[in-house]
């Protein structure tokens, strides 16, 4: 069969391609460490192999924000013994939980300029947005400069 071309695909399908082509490339790079006698040259298909496994979370990222259906996967945890139920082609019986423990307050994050450091995607503003993906918080000491205060003329007063 023959592949479809990258430009006839939507962005789901193009990122899921993305998402396939890391993990084959991260399973290369790691037998290639496996197989190599040098330490140095180890190291470095280990590094590359990082690398790789960050743009398959950058990869998961982009997917559940741009498929709610692929993101309820994600979030809908699977039962104790679903594996083995598909393989025996019947219900498992599933040994019961222990009782859950008191649940913790959670930590109130601190604020950085007014601003959690770990925001959900869709609470930043545009200028925090840099292909997609959250920008990292502004520095304490940094400067609060925008796209609108450096245009020409405008003095840096934003008008």
């Amino acid at each position: 069969m023959a592949e479809t071309p990258d430009s006839d695909l939507d962005d789901v399908a193009r990122i899921r391609r993305v998402l396939a082509r890391e993990l084959e490339t991260i399973n290369e790079y790691e037998a290639f460490a496996r197989a190599s006698s040098h330490p140095e040259v180890r190291a470095f298909f280990l590094h590359l192999a990082s690398e790789e496994k960050e743009h398959v979370s950058e990869a998961v990222h982009m997917l559940r924000m741009l498929d709610s259906g692929q993101d309820g996967r994600f979030t809908t945890p699977i039962a104790p013994g679903h594996f083995q139920q598909a393989i025996a082609g019947g219900p498992v019986p599933v040994p019961s939980p222990a009782p859950a423990p008191a649940p913790t307050p959670a930590p109130v994050p601190h604020l950085l300029n007014g601003r959690s450091p770990v925001e959900p995607l869709t609470a930043l503003p545009p200028q925090r947005l840099m292909y997609g993906l959250p920008a990292p918080p502004p520095a304490v000491e940094s400067h609060p400069l925008t796209v609108g205060s450096l245009r020409k003329g405008s003095g840096g007063n934003g008008r």
